[in-house]
C-alpha cells in the first residue's frame, strides 16, 4: 500500500455538549461534560488512517506546552507518524473550543491557530523531498494555514509533487473571511494542481452556487462531496455516482468530513472504484462519530472489511 502524507491545521480540542442553545454574554450554563482529545482536520485524519492501516506522517507544528505534549502523546498512541511534526517554543499549541448543539449535533467552533500558524512552504518542501510515486498528499485545513496560502507559490510546488507522481487531495474547509470573491479566485486557482477535491455540500454552494459543473471550468480532477446525512457524490469527465450515507447513530459529528477523507484514501490505495471509494469514506465517516466521545476506538481495517463483505 501506498503513503499518505497529511498537512494541515492540529489542535488539541475540547468539545463542550450537549446544549439546547447558546447561552448570553454574562451568563453561566453547566454542561453534561466535555471531552478532550486530538483535533484539527489533518490530525483527525491521520488517526483514522492508522486505524485502518494506511503508513502516513502527519506534517504539522505544535507547541511545547502541556497542550503540545498532550496532543502528541494521543497522536503517538494511535500510532501517528510524527517524523514531520515540528514542536516549537515559540508559540502555543493550537487549541479549539467546540460546542455542540444537545439535538441536532451541529458545532460550532472557537479556534486558536496558534503554532498553526507557523505551518509553511518549508515544510511542504521538506516533504517534497522525501516522497515517491504512489503517494499521496492531503492537503487540509487549508484556509486554518495561513503561512502555506502563498497563491503561485504553493501552486508551483504542488506541481512538483505531481511530477513526482504523487497524487494531490484537497479539502479546504470553511474560510475565516467568509467565502469573499477574492476567496473563490484563490480556491478555484489552486485547484487546477489537484487530483481530488473534497469539499462538503454547504462549502462547494459558496464557492460555486447550485451549479457544481461549473467547477470543471479550472479543476481536471474528481469532485467529492460530502452530503452529510445524504451521503456522497463523485462527478468528473465520467459522469456522476452517489452513495447513501451509512446507518449509524452519532454522538457528535465533529470530524465526520475528515473521517471521510481517509476511508477514502484508504479506498484508492486498495485499487477500489469510486464507487466503493464513497461507500468506504461514508462507512469510516459514519462509524467513528458513533464511536465514544473520547474517539480511542476508530475503525479497524479488520473491521471495515467485515463490514464491506456483509453487504
Amino acid at each position: 500500500m501506498g503513503r499518505v502524507w497529511v498537512v494541515g491545521n492540529i489542535s488539541l480540542d475540547v468539545i463542550l455538549g450537549g446544549i439546547k442553545d447558546f447561552p448570553g454574554w454574562g451568563v453561566e450554563v453547566l454542561i453534561p461534560g466535555y471531552v478532550m482529545r486530538p483535533g484539527g482536520a489533518a490530525a483527525n485524519a491521520a488517526l483514522a488512517l492508522t486505524s485502518l492501516g494506511v503508513p502516513n506522517f502527519l506534517v504539522g507544528v505544535v507547541g511545547n506546552d502541556f497542550a503540545g505534549q498532550e496532543l502528541t502523546r494521543k497522536l503517538e498512541k494511535g500510532g501517528v507518524d510524527l517524523s514531520f511534526l515540528d514542536i516549537t517554543k515559540d508559540v502555543a499549541t493550537g487549541l479549539s473550543v467546540a460546542v455542540t448543539h444537545a439535538l441536532t449535533l451541529e458545532r460550532t467552533f472557537l479556534t486558536d491557530l496558534g503554532a498553526q500558524a507557523l505551518l509553511t512552504l518549508d515544510h511542504l518542501e521538506r516533504v517534497l523531498s522525501e516522497v515517491r510515486d504512489g503517494d499521496f498528499l492531503l492537503l487540509c485545513g487549508y484556509f486554518l494555514s495561513p503561512g502555506i496560502r502563498k497563491g503561485e507559490d504553493l501552486v508551483k510546488l504542488l506541481e512538483a509533487f505531481r511530477k513526482k507522481g504523487v497524487k494531490l487531495l484537497l479539502d479546504t474547509g470553511w474560510p475565516t473571511e467568509g467565502f469573499t470573491e477574492e476567496v473563490k479566485k484563490e480556491v478555484l486557482h489552486l485547484l487546477s494542481v489537484f487530483d481530488y477535491f473534497l469539499p462538503n455540500q454547504t462549502e462547494l454552494q459558496a464557492l460555486i452556487g447550485e451549479n457544481l459543473y461549473r467547477i470543471f471550468e479550472t479543476f481536471p480532477g474528481t469532485l467529492v462531496v460530502k452530503r452529510g446525512k445524504e451521503g456522497s457524490q463523485a462527478v468528473n469527465a465520467s459522469g456522476s455516482i452517489f452513495q447513501e450515507a451509512s446507518l449509524f447513530e452519532a454522538k457528535d459529528t465533529i470530524g465526520a468530513g475528515d473521517y471521510f477523507n481517509a476511508g477514502f484514501l484508504f479506498a484508492l490505495l486498495s485499487g477500489k472504484k469510486l464507487d466503493e471509494a464513497l461507500r468506504v469514506g461514508n462507512l469510516v465517516a459514519g462509524y467513528n462519530i458513533a464511536t465514544d466521545s473520547a474517539r480511542e476506538e476508530l475503525l479497524t481495517r479488520e473491521k471495515l472489511e467485515e463490514m464491506l463483505h456483509s453487504k
